[in-house]
């Protein structure tokens, strides 16, 4: 029986060495954002949590417009002087269902961006959008440089 206990725990630390190196030895990739239209909502939340998760260094070079500026939450996301930003309320659903993913974006972004984002740059629709450069974002702690 102690055989099989031993057994036990070596399978579950070797299983758990197989899960988490790779996540380790990730850990220390940088991937750039450069001209990034943006999507889904959901699906740039689910990045952006995968990156913090995996221990991603983002780096925002060019433009990074709609749900992209979700990975502005991140805190291992910097910008470079050439980034820009582009705000604007999502579309593609029911007016409700706009407002809520409008909110969903809201939480992922830093405190300072969101109570504005909700009344200056979420009502806006079609291509209406709010440019906002890096250095901006920097200037009001939205962002640090890389």
């Amino acid at each position: 029986m102690q055989k099989l206990s031993k057994l036990s725990a070596l399978l579950a630390v070797a299983l758990c060495a197989a899960l988490v190196l790779p996540l380790a030895t990730h850990a220390q990739s940088v991937r750039t954002i450069r001209n990034d239209a943006g999507g889904v909502v959901n699906d740039y939340i689910i990045r952006a949590n995968l990156a913090v998760l995996r221990g991603d260094r983002l780096r925002i070079d060019g433009w990074c417009a709609s749900a992209c500026t979700a990975y502005l939450g991140n805190p291992n996301t910097c910008v470079t002087p050439s980034a820009r930003f582009g705000f604007h309320g999502p579309s593609g659903g029911s007016p409700a269902e706009n407002r809520r993913a409008a909110q969903t974006l809201a939480r992922h972004l830093p405190a300072v961006l969101r109570d504005w984002y909700l009344t200056k740059a979420a009502p806006l629709q079609g291509d209406a959008h709010i440019a906002i450069s890096g250095k901006e974002l920097v200037r009001i702690g939205a962002a640090h440089w890389c």
